[in-house]
């Protein structure tokens, strides 16, 4: 008789299951998933008692409800799956800081989708470091493969914020139009801040790139192959990503990274596809290396459902089969300073992390013997 499937339940901010949406599906062949939306600050008893009821909750994004469970209720094991925005967002940050020990504890595996994401949440959270990075990955099958020749048509695709910064995607959009006047730039996804339509009818006006400047608005996932046909090359000027899943998505179609080097980027994308100035960003488009297989094949053996969700599956494997929920072994009694936590408690941090980075332990030990004042807890099961 075949073993009755782990039940999982996925509960996410704002109800935002966006990147998450590719895994369930994969997921859901060995364990028996269910994602609910959670109804404001008035939680359902139904909703509660499916959680409580779980072999394992899985919270997607450090933020509202999420920290909530956290901070007020008995939890099964847990996994927390951090993305970008948790870790720059002041109000987010304030809120996992208010977060005590025993809240820290529920937390059974902590996830990044990058490595840069990683270090910054340490910066703020020591107790971050414990956490492990599993990309975002991607539905290789939905964004089918298109072979094509160079051309001239450049995309910029997601939700234009402050972040994409469209202003330097245009100057550079401007100077190569001064030796090609062929490209022409494609924007998909809506523009979440009035100031940058202003901004950007402003500049095109000025440079006399209107002819050239094309806002499709926002293009269902389910029509974006179709529509990526006609594209060539897929362009990222912004300041941050946490990994750049709408580039992933275009190069799987075959289309050509053009990325600025955001910090970070250097750990998901070759040099070959990076660019930090202009001589760089015309280089990128102009020379006539252009390869889309190369640029699907990427994706594919990197970020695909098919080859890589062995990494979600052993996590949640692995959090399942822990016999406790401390997520840590050591907690540390003593005041990391920054660019740490001006906190007291600091829970799940190795001991030789904290010799390593607090300043205030570090400083004292050349002075006295008696710096800081460490507890250890451990169980058997911690390693």
């Amino acid at each position: 008789m075949k073993n009755e499937k782990r039940k999982i339940i996925i509960t996410a901010a704002a109800n935002n299951f966006h990147f998450i949406k590719y895994l369930v599906p994969a997921l859901s062949e060995d364990f028996n998933i269910e994602a609910i939306s959670m109804p404001g600050s008035n939680n359902s008893r139904i909703e509660l008692d499916k959680i409580a009821s779980a072999d394992l909750l899985w919270m997607e994004w450090a933020d509202g409800v999420n920290i909530a469970f956290l901070a007020g209720f008995d939890l099964p094991k847990t996994i927390l799956r951090i993305h970008r925005y948790e870790v720059f967002q002041q109000r987010v940050i304030q809120d996992l800081n208010k977060l005590n020990i025993e809240a820290i504890k529920k937390i059974n595996k902590l996830v990044f989708v990058s490595k840069k994401v990683k270090e910054i949440g340490t910066m703020h959270f020591p107790w971050m470091c414990e956490g492990v990075v599993i990309p975002n990955l991607i539905d290789t099958d939905k964004f089918p493969f298109t072979d094509r020749q160079k051309g001239y048509n450049i995309l910029m695709l997601g939700r234009m914020s402050y972040v994409k910064n469209l202003p330097l995607a245009l100057t550079m959009f401007h100077e190569i139009l001064k030796l090609d006047h062929r490209y022409q730039l494609h924007i998909v996804g809506e523009i979440s801040d009035p100031e940058l339509t202003y901004y950007a009818a402003n500049f095109m006006d000025k440079a006399g790139i209107n002819d050239n400047m094309h806002f499709h608005g926002r293009i269902d996932n389910n029509k974006l192959p179709e529509f990526m046909k006609d594209m060539h090359y897929i362009l990222c000027s912004s300041i941050f990503e946490s990994q750049g899943l709408g580039i992933l998505e275009a190069m799987c179609c075959g289309l050509k990274p053009i990325i600025f080097d955001f910090p970070g980027a250097e750990n998901i994308f070759p040099d070959k596809w990076r660019w930090i100035d202009r001589s760089e960003f015309m280089h990128r488009i102009m020379t006539p290396d252009y390869h889309p297989i190369e640029y699907h094949q990427f994706v594919v053996n990197e970020f695909s459902i098919d080859n890589q969700i062995h990494l979600y599956q052993n996590l949640i494997t692995e959090t399942l089969d822990l016999p406790y929920r401390a997520m840590g072994a050591v907690e540390i009694m003593c005041c990391v300073a920054p660019p740490f936590n001006d906190g007291l408690h600091c829970a799940g941090i190795s001991k030789e992390h904290h010799d390593k980075h607090c300043k205030k332990c570090t400083s004292e030990k050349k002075d006295s013997q008696t710096a800081g004042y460490m507890k250890a807890i451990k169980g058997d099961h911690l390693k």
